[in-house]
């Protein structure tokens, strides 16, 4: 066995140079995050919300939704409150729309720090489940495309940080675990509060732990808890009558696993597949330990055994919160009939802290040498994932070579300091996410011209209100978003006919394959003078066809910026269609 193995083993606390070392690590882990910053807003859901919290502050009424000029059911207004405020601080912008999200869950990288020293772990400990949490690839699909998830984990790993402080501190930080779980629960619905209850919950009813429930303040806490919701139901009502509370409280969060409207293809292992990617940089050492250690217990004690210490509360010293937090629920939200990657975020912080746990163990305590190279893999698979993006995916310049040799230098320099298992999965994923920040998401969102075309419309029709659209569909948010504008389709002849007559030329945006479509719908009445056309793409699903730049002009189409203008003295009413 090396010596440095030795050395990481024996030590249990960093010394003060050793410390700095993990906090540039830490920042290293942070680049992919940060360099999102800057980048276009994209379809479906950041695009829609992006457009609402627009909306939100254009209209002065910060207590009524609306999306796209039509009052907005789907989601709470939490989220809409947080983009809306940071827009009316920085501007409606691509980096406005991005800094909450990111703030919020770099503060939730903390949280994840700080319930690991109050947990019982080390120092070392809690930096290694931030580097796991920071570098999942769930962690950075939440970033880079920002949807209401990526606020709900946030809010979740602060209910979990103030449950702990409340259980080791001061019983009164319990209150501020019921407000994040309140304002959890106007962010995304009851789920902020079903997965606490089935993680802490579920510890308490398993470890009989009638003390640790009467010190949790849970009269007044209830109180808490239903203030916002509350608060949101008498708005909803007014807007929507009954229903507005009814899906907000119910259908919209548990009618997924009922309700025919929410019943696509069940598959029960579907969010299983998506935690293995999700959490991909740690799920390859962390289901070889649960299954060794859960093999080797079973095999020393026997079933009858293990109930016998279950029934005698035997296990009631141990926590039980943070693997409940994410194996019941991921085991309960299998049976869900409308599957989404994104339900699995929420459990990514809970297998975060305990891979913290597993990699403090495994890397520099435990003598079984068996399962260090699994926490190579993933590394490895980042490493050749960056050098195989210039092949396959998209040119790149020299400097992005030389990082990547700046990357694997690192590497080789710091391994006396540091596992080279922990160096290669955090210098590897940030490498890769990196280059997807600044090369690739770049390349991907050059498809989605949006941004362009808005800027074009804001110049030619500067005081419209709407911008109108053919054929394109009404998830392409992201024209409405950046034109700062509604956006209407025109669909038939009356609606044109109407529309023109009040302006007799009008800025229109629609696939170039029905430009011929368009004409014939118009009549002779009609001219059509284009203004941009770009290549288009459907960015938020990228296909192995667009994503290799050999296939990619095959299966991208063209959008146009066209002038539909009346010609004066002519009339299309009587034209043949």
């Amino acid at each position: 066995m090396p010596p440095t193995n030795w050395y990481f083993r024996m030590k249990e606390t960093l010394n003060p140079s050793e410390r700095i070392f993990y906090r540039i690590l830490l920042l290293i882990a942070s680049l992919p995050v940060l360099f999102t910053l800057p980048l276009d807003v994209i379809d479906i859901d950041s695009s829609q919300y992006a457009g609402i919290s627009r909306e939100l502050v254009l209209s002065g009424d910060f207590f009524t939704l609306f999306d796209n000029g039509r009052r907005y059911l789907d989601k709470p207004i939490l989220t809409f409150w947080t983009i809306a405020t940071s827009f009316s601080l920085f501007g409606i912008n691509n980096i406005a729309f991005r800094i909450p999200a990111i703030l919020l869950s770099l503060l939730s990288v903390f949280s994840i720090y700080r319930i690991t020293i109050l947990t019982g772990g080390k120092e070392r400990q809690g930096y290694l489940a931030s580097f796991a949490y920071l570098l999942a690839p769930g962690f950075y699909a939440m970033i880079v495309d920002p949807k209401i998830d990526v606020y709900l984990t946030a809010y979740l790993v602060f209910t979990y940080h103030f449950y702990y402080l409340g259980r080791k501190k001061n019983p009164n930080f319990f209150y501020l675990m019921y407000l994040m779980m309140s304002m959890g629960f106007i962010t995304k619905g009851p789920i902020s509060v079903v997965i606490p209850a089935l993680s802490i919950g579920g510890d308490i009813l398993f470890r009989r732990d009638w003390k640790l429930l009467l010190s949790m303040r849970v009269p007044t806490g209830i109180l808490v808890l239903a203030s916002l919701p509350a608060f949101w139901c008498v708005l909803l009502y007014k807007s929507f009558n009954s229903y507005g509370p009814s899906f907000f409280l119910w259908i919209q969060s548990f009618g997924r696993f009922y309700k025919e409207m929410y019943d696509v293809k069940f598959d029960p292992f579907y969010f299983y597949k998506s935690f293995s990617w999700a959490f991909f940089s740690g799920v390859v050492p962390m289901i070889i330990y649960i299954a060794f250690r859960t093999y080797n217990y079973i095999k020393s004690l026997g079933w009858k055994e293990i109930l016998r210490k279950i029934r005698a509360n035997e296990y009631k010293e141990i926590d039980f919160v943070i693997p409940f937090w994410v194996f019941l629920f991921l085991f309960l939200i299998s049976f869900s009939r409308f599957p989404l990657p994104q339900y699995t975020y929420w459990v990514l912080p809970g297998a975060a802290l305990y891979f913290g746990k597993i990699a403090e163990e495994s890397l520099f305590r435990s003598t079984v040498e068996r399962l260090r190279p699994s926490f190579l893999i993933a590394g490895l698979v980042y490493l050749v994932g960056y050098f195989l993006i210039p092949i396959f995916v998209a040119d790149v310049g020299i400097v992005y070579y030389v990082f990547g040799a700046i990357g694997i230098l690192f590497i080789m320099l710091s391994a006396q300091l540091i596992p080279l298992e922990v160096l290669v999965t955090l210098v590897g994923a940030t490498l890769f996410f990196s280059a997807i920040s600044i090369q690739f998401y770049p390349l991907l969102t050059s498809y989605q011209p949006a941004k362009e075309f808005g800027a074009k419309i804001k110049e030619l029709e500067p005081n419209e209100p709407v911008v109108y659209t053919f054929w394109l569909s009404n998830s392409k948010r992201s024209y409405g978003f950046y034109a700062e504008r509604n956006f209407r389709n025109v669909y038939d002849r009356d609606k044109l006919d109407k529309l023109w007559s009040e302006k007799p030329e009008r800025l229109l945006i629609l696939p170039s394959e029905k430009l011929g479509q368009l004409q014939e719908l118009a009549g002779p009445g009609y001219s059509i003078v284009p203004v941009l056309e770009r290549e288009s793409f459907k960015v938020a699903t990228p296909t192995i066809g667009f994503l290799k730049k050999e296939t990619r002009n095959l299966v991208t189409k063209k959008i146009s910026l066209v002038w539909l203008k009346k010609i004066q003295g002519k009339s299309s009413k009587n034209s043949k269609v």
